[in-house]
């Protein structure tokens, strides 16, 4: 379970999801992973190569290219 997070101001314990400090008004945002954007990349990439024909697609642009 997620600990409370401190405000940096004020040190006043603030929620999990909370992202102004209700004392001081201070924005303390959430921080998220570094590998949060690129992972979610890669489960892309995943989904399209998965998905995808690889063949009909080859064919289909070699007759528009010809």
């Amino acid at each position: 379970m997620a600990k409370p997070r401190k405000c940096p101001k004020c040190s006043t314990e603030i929620g999990i999801d909370d992202d102004i400090c209700y004392a001081c008004g201070e924005n303390v945002p959430l921080t998220h992973p570094w590998y949060t954007l690129p992972l979610g990349g890669l489960i892309v990439l995943g989904l399209f190569w998965l998905l995808t024909d690889f063949d009909a697609l080859i064919e289909y642009v070699s007759q528009h290219l010809n």
